[in-house]
């Protein structure tokens, strides 16, 4: 009868020790999924920054098509685990814009890069989009020559973004007649461009600013000539005017009272 009793406890115990693990799995799959859910959530808002803040001149068309589509995929996922008819409208939307994308013949805007704090964040930016193509990779979300291809653009931006400031406040200073803090500034833009002075695309862009910043030199040297044509004349003008207050002056001459 004992045995019995043991041989009951022992299964009862055991079933409760499954039922326990069962538990714990159960609990510990619903956190997994929570996290997944969390992480897909976190990419949506990620690979959106990317879309909306990135300027155009950081964000070639193929990449911008494939971020488009890497977004509705990740919504894809996040449906499958957690359905929901807003994942479905969100995911609808992207697709929509992706076509008016595909088929737009707009050419896009260049923005301007006014300032350095604004360096300072698109930097941070394609910092982080270069580790989300490095997940993408890892996880084969991207193929190993497109992802080459995309991290050597985002090298050549983090460079160029500097530049592109330097020039927009030479640009600024021509606009104002400050020449030669015009050329100071193309020059830095162009020093700017050294860690990547190799590549076909930094190289095009140098020789555009040294052929600006050679036609603003012809433009200051023709305005230093002319004002020096200036100050001679005015001092040759003085000249005459200090002549002849002599020659009036002088002991020698006398006024005519009378007509």
């Amino acid at each position: 009868m004992s045995m019995i009793i043991i041989t009951g406890l022992l299964i009862l115990g055991g079933a409760f020790i499954v039922f326990v693990i069962y538990l714990q799995l159960k609990e510990q799959a619903r956190i997994d999924k929570l996290r997944k859910v969390a992480a897909l959530n976190n990419q949506t808002r990620q690979v959106r920054h990317y879309l909306d803040d990135l300027p155009a001149q950081y964000q070639p068309k193929d990449m911008k098509v494939w971020l488009f589509t890497r977004l509705v995929e990740i919504f894809d996922e996040l449906q499958a685990l957690a359905p929901d008819d807003k994942t479905v409208t969100r995911r609808q939307r992207v697709v929509e814009e992706l076509e008016v994308f595909r088929g737009s013949k707009q050419k896009r805007k260049a923005k301007a890069i006014n300032d350095e704090l604004m360096v300072i964040n698109l930097r941070r930016l394609l910092d982080s989009l270069q580790n989300f193509l490095t997940h993408s990779r890892g996880t084969k979300k991207l193929d190993a020559d497109t992802f080459e291809r995309y991290s050597q653009l985002i090298a050549f931006y983090r460079y160029k973004l500097s530049s592109d400031n330097k020039a927009f406040l030479a640009r600024q200073s021509f606009l104002s007649g400050r020449l030669e803090d015009a050329i100071r500034m193309y020059k830095k833009a162009i020093e700017d461009l050294a860690p990547i002075s190799s590549m076909d695309e930094a190289k095009e862009i140098e020789a555009r600013l040294k052929t600006l910043i050679v036609e603003i030199e012809d433009d200051l040297k023709l305005q230093q000539e002319e004002a020096k044509e200036h100050e001679e004349a005015e001092a040759e003008a003085e000249e005459l005017d200090s002549e002849w207050n002599k020659f009036i002056d002088s002991d020698g001459f006398t006024k005519k009272r009378t007509f």
